[in-house]
């Protein structure tokens, strides 16, 4: 057992720094992330057993990993981005006028009405689609129909938001200019 955490203790030593740095690079910058990846990765190859891989394949093994796991924070930090942005538009409309947030809880309001007009397939398809960002392809098996009704069920949808939002435009126009 000695032998073989010295194995690996020498392992790390030669390949962590060239591990943060491909990390590194691939994650944008960030050295503290590039570390946590690359202790992960090591983690995940101690537990796997560095003398269960073939001779030579334990570095290409652990920067696969490594990379695998970059992917996944990747992904994590575009998520996070996402909601930090959803999070500082809504909290920057409660910074606005109270003329405003009534015109936008209006607008808001005048949207949720349109939308219960849709028929229920068109709105449940558009509503997957705009807010939980699904593909028509989820949103298909979800709602168990084809792929190409999905299509024709959001674009119907669109457009009839379209529609009613403009006569509602021209509408709130004419009573304005009265």
């Amino acid at each position: 057992m000695k032998s073989e955490d010295d194995e690996f203790a020498r392992f790390f030593d030669e390949f962590y720094p060239s591990l943060c740095r491909f990390l590194e690079c691939l994650l944008g910058g960030g050295r503290a992330s590039a570390e946590d990846v690359a202790q992960e990765s090591f983690m995940r190859l101690y537990h796997k057993g560095l003398g269960s891989l073939p001779a030579g394949e334990a570095r290409f093994w652990l920067f696969r990993v490594a990379r695998n796991l970059a992917l996944n924070e990747l992904g994590r930090g575009q998520t996070r981005r996402r909601l930090f942005e959803r999070v500082a538009a809504a909290f920057g409309a409660h910074a606005a006028s109270p003329e405003r947030e009534y015109e936008a809880a209006e607008r808001r309001g005048m949207i949720l009405e349109m939308l219960k007009l849709l028929p229920e397939q068109q709105r449940a398809s558009l509503l997957l689609r705009e807010q939980e960002e699904m593909s028509y392809r989820e949103i298909a098996d979800v709602l168990g129909v084809s792929e190409a009704k999905v299509k024709v069920d959001i674009f119907r949808a669109r457009g009839a938001l379209r529609d009613r939002w403009g006569k509602a435009q021209k509408a709130a126009a004419g009573i304005a200019g009265k």
